[in-house]
């Protein structure tokens, strides 16, 4: 189990954001909006893997509900069965097109290089925990395993209207 401790300043979490599209692990139930989902045009050869709710991954990792999406993937938070001191874990699959493959490989690359640099985890970058490919109806999927970190910045930015985030809330995510 990694823990990561800082001597700044600690501040108050910022808001919830139940008025956001969020996915919750306790009701399996995923509340995106439809301006939060991935076009479903983008499941088929060279785009993103189906995954389904309970579906088990490299015989290790179940997923428990759905994180987000990207142009390059879909992330999903997954229970590592093996490994029960880490718990959850997010599961990233990469777009199975070669270009996304490619620029996969070499993501996987530069992480391991940055944790040989880093083998204690003391520095505040996000950790490549496992990967490994999963092959599918759309074609090869490179697929990573990060520890689970906290909401991600548009959700933020769209809860505070894109004005900006206030100062304390900024404050807190960069102490984490």
């Amino acid at each position: 189990t990694t823990t990561s401790s800082s001597s700044a300043k600690q501040h108050a979490p910022p808001p919830t954001l139940s008025s956001t599209a969020s996915s919750s692990p306790e009701s399996g139930v995923d509340d995106f909006s439809e301006d939060d989902r991935e076009d479903a045009e983008d499941y088929r050869k060279g785009g993103y893997h189906p995954v389904r709710i309970g579906e088990v991954f490299n015989d290790r990792y179940r997923v428990e509900s759905k994180l987000g999406w990207g142009h390059f993937s879909t992330v999903w938070l997954a229970r590592d069965m093996v490994d029960m001191d880490n718990g959850m874990v997010a599961l990233k699959i990469q777009k199975s097109a070669q270009h996304y493959t490619e620029a996969a490989l070499d993501e996987i690359e530069l992480l391991r290089q940055v944790a040989r640099g880093d083998p204690q985890r003391k520095k505040p970058v996000v950790h490549l925990l496992d990967s490994f490919e999963v092959y599918g109806p759309n074609g090869r999927h490179i697929c990573f395993v990060f520890e689970v970190l906290g909401h991600n910045l548009l959700k933020l930015i769209k809860a505070y209207d894109y004005r900006g985030l206030p100062i304390p809330v900024v404050k807190y995510i960069s102490c984490q």
